[in-house]
């Protein structure tokens, strides 16, 4: 788990915009072993999965579980690759700018799921502070008193 915590503190750094990270660790004084149901290395592999941006939501120790939409509850639902008429192109392919599939990650609970790691969702669009210093910045360009005759004189006029 520690390996994947360096590439998800860059991209949070390098993220123009609010960014939150959850760091798993253990605290032998409050919460010793909290944390070993999906850390611990027996079944780490069952029971966290690592999402990164278009590939498939797959783990498990042979690589053989996955995520998909279940028709019937339109929820995620862990099923095994090869079972029950499931092909690999069932499972879910990760797309970090879906919210809803961001929401569904995040509310994964074990045991019947496993945690998600990595980078769950990335706001494509630009910040709020960003749009509204370029659209200062344009405002700006030019004469501002030209612009504001041209204002004034633009749509239906009359003179009086």
């Amino acid at each position: 788990m520690q390996k994947h915590l360096p590439p998800v503190l860059l991209r949070a750094h390098d993220h123009k915009g609010a960014s939150f990270v959850e760091i798993i660790q253990n605290c032998i004084v409050y919460n010793d072993g909290v944390f070993d149901y999906f850390t611990d290395r027996a079944v780490a592999a069952d029971n966290q999965i690592l999402v990164e941006h278009g590939k498939p939501l797959i783990f498990g120790h042979d690589r053989d579980k996955g995520l998909r939409i279940d028709p019937s509850t339109l929820d995620l639902e862990v099923v095994v690759v090869g079972e029950n008429g499931v092909a690999a192109s069932d499972i879910l392919v990760h797309d970090e700018t879906n919210r809803t599939l961001a929401g569904l990650l995040a509310r994964m609970e074990p045991p019947a799921f496993p945690k998600a790691l990595g980078v769950i969702y990335c706001d494509p669009e630009p910040t709020y502070d960003t749009e509204l210093y370029a659209r200062v910045h344009a405002a700006r360009a030019g004469d501002s008193r030209t612009r504001f005759n041209e204002r004034l004189r633009k749509g239906h006029t009359w003179t009086v």
